[in-house]
C-alpha cells in the first residue's frame, strides 16, 4: 500500500515537474525576439526620424492627427517637438507628453491613487511600442491621446526609429561627451580670404576660451576644429571636395559657427537632413536667405533691405509714389532678382506706381522718358559711383538708396547728400558699446583688421554659448536648434538685439538711414531704428 502511495506521489511530482518546465517553455516562446542590435548607422537614421522628422532615405515623416486625420509632416511632425530632445517628455498646452526614454517605456506602469482617468499599462514590447506610433494605441490597449500623431512608417524607417528609442537615454549626438563639446567652423585659411578667416578663428577661440576658462558650460569644455575652405572660392562653388562643412560633418562635430560662406552652399541640404545648427556665419553674397532649417545668420540680406527702403519712402511720401514709380538698378544675378522682385512686391503690396525696372544697365538713356522719385541700386560701389555720374550728367537730382555694404569712401560721388545707405548695423545712439570688445580684443592680444568680420564672429560665439547654456545638460543639437527659435532681444555686445523664432533664421529684423560723414568717411545715423514690416 505504502509503495503504491509512493509510486502514485512520484507520478505527481514527477508531473508537476513536467508541468512546470512545460510552462516556463511555453512562456519563453511566447517571449518578444531580442531587439537587434544598434548600431552607429542604425542610431543616426533613427535621430534624423526622432529629432528632425526626416527619414533616412530623404523622406518627410508623416503623421496624422486626430479623426480628422489632419497631415503632419517633416519637422512638425518630429518625436522631439513635443516629447523633447530628450524624450523625457513635458506639458504641453496643459497636455501631459510622456517620458519614452527606455527607463520609463520598459516598465509597467501603475494605476496612481490621484488618477482620474486610468493610465496603467504592461512594459512596452517592440511590437507593443511600433503599434503605440503607427496605431496609436498603447501597451495596455487602450488608444492613446488624439495629440499623438499616428505615424506611416516603412519597414526601414520603423527599425530605424526603433533603434534609435531603445538608446535614447544614453546615445549622444556627434560632437559630444560628458567633459567636450567639439564645434566646427569652414573658414578660408589661406589664399586672398585667408587673413579674414585667421581672424574669425582667433576671435573665436578666444571666445571660447574664456568660457572654458570658468569650467565650460555644464562641465563641458568647448574644442574648436576648424577646416580650410579657401578652395571654395579658388573653384566653382558646387565642386566636389571644395565644401569645408561637409568634411567638419564627416568629423562628426556638434554644430558650426561663424563659417565664412556664400549665403547657400550645397552642403545646407546636409546640415538639414542631419539637423546641425549653423550658427551665424558671415556671408560672403547678399543672396537670398532661407526661413527655416538649422542656418541662424545675424543680418538681413540685401533685399530686405530694398523693402525697408520701399517702407520708409512710402511713410514719408505715399502720395506722391502713387503718381511717380521708383525706379530699381541691379545685376541680373540671384542677388539683384531678388532686390527688384523685392521692390516690385513691396510697391504692389502698398497700391505704390509700379517701379521701374532698369536692370544692370547704365541709367543715362532711361532717365528721360519718366523721372523716378527714387532709385534704389544694389551691385558693386564702382558701379554706384557710376550711377550718381549718371544722374548728374543728366541733372536728376533724386535721391539714391544702396545697402550700407557699398560705403566706399574712396570712390567718387558716395559722399553726395542725395547718397542714402541703408545699415542693419546699430549707428548712433544704437551703436554698440564697444569697451567690453575693446578689452576683449587687449586681453587676448587681437588686433583690429576686418572689424566687421571679427565683430561677426564675436556674435556668433556669443549668441551660441548663450543657446548652448539654455538648452541645459542634456544637449542635443534639436535641443539647440528649439532654444536658437526661443532667443529674444539677445544682447551680441557689438550688434542690434538679436530675436529668431520657429520661422525667422535671421537675427536682426531691420535698419538705419545712413549717410557718408565727409569729414571722416564714417556712416553716420540719418533716421532712427526702422524696422522691417512682414
Amino acid at each position: 500500500m505504502r509503495g503504491g502511495g509512493r509510486g502514485h506521489d512520484g507520478v505527481l511530482r514527477w508531473s508537476a515537474r513536467f508541468a512546470l518546465v512545460a510552462a516556463l517553455l511555453l512562456s519563453a516562446c511566447k517571449r518578444e525576439a531580442p531587439r537587434p542590435a544598434v548600431t552607429p548607422a542604425g542610431l543616426k537614421q533613427g535621430r534624423g526620424l526622432f529629432q528632425q522628422g526626416q527619414s533616412p532615405h530623404g523622406a518627410a515623416l508623416t503623421g496624422f492627427l486626430g479623426p480628422e486625420r489632419v497631415e503632419l509632416e517633416g519637422a512638425v511632425a518630429a518625436c522631439a517637438r513635443c516629447h523633447g530632445p530628450s524624450g523625457r517628455g513635458s506639458r504641453e498646452g496643459g497636455v501631459e507628453v510622456p517620458d519614452i526614454t527606455p527607463g520609463s517605456l520598459h516598465h509597467a506602469r501603475a494605476r496612481g491613487l490621484e488618477d482620474t482617468v486610468d493610465r496603467s499599462r504592461p512594459a512596452y514590447t517592440r511590437a507593443t511600442l511600433l503599434r503605440a506610433i503607427t496605431e496609436g494605441t498603447s501597451a495596455s490597449g487602450r488608444p492613446l491621446g488624439v495629440a499623438m500623431p499616428r505615424y506611416e512608417l516603412a519597414e526601414a524607417d520603423a527599425d530605424a526609429l526603433l533603434a534609435y528609442l531603445q538608446a535614447l537615454d544614453v546615445a549622444t549626438d556627434p560632437g559630444l561627451s560628458s567633459t567636450t563639446l567639439t564645434v566646427g567652423a569652414a573658414l578660408p585659411l589661406s589664399g586672398r580670404l585667408g587673413p579674414v578667416g585667421q581672424e574669425v578663428q582667433a576671435v573665436v577661440r578666444a571666445v571660447f576660451a574664456d568660457v572654458n576658462a570658468r569650467g565650460g558650460i555644464f562641465r563641458r569644455r568647448l574644442e574648436l576644429v576648424v577646416e580650410d575652405d579657401a578652395a571654395l572660392y579658388a573653384t566653382a562653388a558646387s565642386s566636389e571636395g571644395a565644401d569645408a562643412t561637409a568634411r567638419l560633418l564627416d568629423r562628426d562635430v556638434f554644430a558650426l559657427v561663424a563659417s565664412v560662406r556664400p549665403a547657400r552652399l550645397a552642403s545646407d541640404t546636409r546640415l538639414e537632413r542631419e539637423g546641425v545648427p549653423l550658427v551665424l556665419p558671415l556671408p560672403l553674397d547678399s543672396g537670398p536667405l532661407p526661413e527655416e532649417g538649422p542656418v541662424f545668420f545675424l543680418y538681413p540680406e540685401a533685399s530686405a533691405l530694398a523693402r525697408i527702403a520701399v517702407q520708409h519712402l512710402a511713410a514719408t511720401s505715399e502720395p506722391e509714389l502713387r503718381r511717380q514709380p521708383l525706379a530699381v538698378v541691379h545685376p541680373g544675378d540671384e542677388a539683384g532678382r531678388a532686390w527688384w522682385e523685392a521692390v516690385r512686391a513691396e510697391a504692389g503690396r502698398r497700391e505704390l506706381a509700379p517701379p521701374l525696372d532698369w536692370g544692370a544697365a547704365s541709367a543715362v538713356e532711361r532717365t528721360a522718358a519718366t523721372p523716378p522719385f527714387a532709385v534704389l541700386y544694389t551691385g558693386t560701389p564702382e558701379g554706384l559711383s557710376a550711377l550718381l555720374k549718371s544722374l548728374e550728367a543728366r541733372s536728376l537730382r533724386v535721391p539714391v538708396f544702396a545697402p550700407a555694404t557699398l560705403a566706399d569712401p574712396r570712390l567718387p560721388g558716395l559722399m553726395d547728400g542725395r547718397l542714402t545707405f541703408l545699415s542693419p548695423v546699430g549707428l548712433g545712439a544704437r551703436a554698440p558699446d564697444m569697451e567690453v570688445l575693446t578689452a576683449f580684443m587687449d586681453r587676448h592680444g587681437l588686433k583690429p583688421a576686418h572689424p566687421a568680420f571679427q565683430l561677426g564672429a564675436y556674435a556668433a560665439a556669443r549668441v551660441f554659448v548663450e543657446a548652448v547654456t539654455r538648452a541645459g545638460a542634456d544637449l542635443t543639437r534639436a535641443g539647440l536648434q528649439l532654444q536658437l527659435e526661443a532667443l529674444r532681444d539677445f544682447d551680441t555686445g557689438v550688434s542690434p538685439p538679436v530675436s529668431f523664432g520657429a520661422n525667422r533664421r535671421v537675427g536682426v529684423q531691420g535698419a538705419q538711414l545712413a549717410k557718408m560723414d565727409a569729414a571722416t568717411g564714417r556712416l553716420v545715423a540719418a533716421s532712427d531704428w526702422i524696422p522691417l514690416s512682414p
